[in-house]
């Protein structure tokens, strides 16, 4: 499969924490200003530089709690800076919207743990403030030192978890989309009315694991819903993602590994009514660029050196569950039996698929851990732009997807090589926009390339839930 005219997007992906969640030791670089990440000034220069690239959005990823499982504790991830000292990243996309027009944001967000209620109003607060720049990443949360650090006994089970967040997405959807008219503000001071009342109604849910009565405390925002990523990968995780994602990040070493689940999930959108090229995928990767081959073969030796080998094994660990302090460190292994429902099951399933650029590479703890500190079970391509945008060409061909979620190994000259040096070749090649589809529009517009698109398309689920057709409905269903 060739697409020669498609055009690709990019986000950049970034983690509130010091130190260097994305490649574990990086910080030891004398260059590296991932240990400023606790100032805002680090964040508004991420945002510049994305806009400077026309890079779609900046990605945040978020986790709770630590990861305990390699050696029972936290030691390694502790001693690696590997992420530790982590803070809300949602705090930071006013800060950053401040700076930049057109740069989007997508703040993961949990509908295992966040209310409700509390989180579309936040998500419709940033809306408001970044002029519509915003996504909601939905997970549903995996960790048990998780579940024990925000008071839960233990993890509620894979399957379970997505029938949650299913009904939960009901309950953004009703709060978003059902409570306030699109012309419910209307200031009217002759008639001294800010906000008309009667445009205005409570939602009443009352579901299995939810029981809600109240108005959305926030006018509608550019977007009303943000537009939805997701990364859940598992049958359940792909049903939660056909009906919902409108976004949707993607694992897997090689293309080939990945076609398969992207031929799946179209499919499945197809099936419920969805157009399945209004869902964009976007697979991982982390390009090591330089200006000659010999150039990025030294940045990655320099990387090397500084890779903290146990402290990947340990976020490995806490992804996965299983603890690789056990095996030597130079001893080939496998994995074998059925990953614990409670893991990230792509992770599990990228492990076992192989190493190496044809998937044949046998896995040691230490190659794995390399793996690891270089943005994780995702491509690494050391080379020039034009190497990188061959491989990135190789991805759109065989695996159909449509951008790439683009780590680090070090900040800030990763991004830089990545908006001076990769940017302009993909952009030579017809691969890349030139510019924003619609400059300072919402997130939903530049993803779609459609100006007007900020809402939800009608073919999306949570569309049913719009102010007009919503009331409708539920005028229909009172009918005797």
């Amino acid at each position: 499969m060739h697409h020669p005219s498609k055009q690709i997007k990019l986000c950049f992906f970034e983690t509130a924490c010091t130190g260097n969640h994305l490649s574990p030791g990086q910080w030891r670089d004398p260059n590296d200003n991932s240990r400023s990440k606790d100032r805002i000034e680090y964040w508004q220069n991420v945002a510049r530089l994305a806009e400077k690239g026309k890079i779609l959005a900046v990605f945040f990823a978020d986790a709770y709690g630590q990861h305990t499982i390699y050696g029972s504790n936290s030691d390694a991830i502790f001693a690696s800076g590997t992420q530790v000292a982590q803070f809300d990243p949602m705090i930071l996309v006013p800060a950053m919207a401040a700076v930049t027009k057109s740069v989007s944001f997508g703040i993961t967000g949990s509908t295992s743990y966040l209310n409700p209620y509390i989180l579309a109003r936040t998500y419709s607060g940033m809306d408001h403030l970044s002029n519509g720049r915003v996504a909601w990443n939905v997970v549903t949360s995996w960790s048990k030192s998780a579940a024990r650090a925000l008071g839960q006994q233990d993890v509620v089970p894979h399957d379970e978890r997505y029938a949650v967040a299913h009904e939960y997405m009901d309950v953004c959807y009703k709060l978003w989309e059902s409570c306030w008219a699109n012309d419910a503000q209307v200031w009217d001071a002759e008639r001294r009315v800010a906000y008309d009342p009667a445009k205005i109604r409570t939602i009443h849910h009352k579901g299995k694991y939810f029981d809600i009565e109240g108005a959305h405390q926030t006018h509608p925002s550019p977007q009303r819903t943000p537009l939805i990523f997701q990364a859940g990968s598992s049958k359940a995780g792909q049903g939660f993602a056909s009906k919902h994602a409108e976004a949707i990040f993607i694992g897997g070493l090689i293309p080939k590994h990945t076609t398969e689940a992207v031929r799946q999930i179209r499919l499945s959108a197809k099936e419920i009514g969805r157009d399945p090229n209004s869902i964009k995928i976007f697979a991982s990767m982390n390009p090591i660029l330089g200006r000659t081959l010999e150039e990025a073969e030294a940045k990655y030796q320099r990387a090397l050196q500084n890779a903290d080998i146990v402290g990947a094994l340990a976020q490995f660990g806490g992804f996965t569950g299983l603890d690789l302090s056990k095996y030597p460190l130079d001893e080939p292994f496998q994995l074998t039996g059925k990953p614990d429902e409670n893991t990230v099951q792509s992770l599990i399933r990228d492990f076992q698929g192989g190493a190496g650029d044809d998937g044949s590479e046998v896995w040691t703890p230490r190659r794995l851990g390399e793996c690891m500190c270089f943005g994780g079970l995702h491509p690494a391509p050391v080379g020039t732009a034009a190497m990188i945008a061959d491989k990135m060409q190789e991805w759109v061909d065989i695996a159909d997807v449509d951008g790439f979620n683009l780590s680090y190994t070090s900040n800030p000259s990763s991004f830089e090589d990545i908006v001076e040096l990769l940017v302009p070749e993909l952009q030579r090649r017809g691969m890349y926009w030139d510019d924003y589809a619609v400059p300072g529009g919402t997130l939903r517009e530049n993803m779609n390339g459609v100006p007007g698109m900020s809402r939800l398309r009608d073919d999306h689920y949570g569309s049913k839930f719009k102010y007009d057709r919503y009331e409708a409905e539920v005028e229909i269903s009172a009918k005797p």
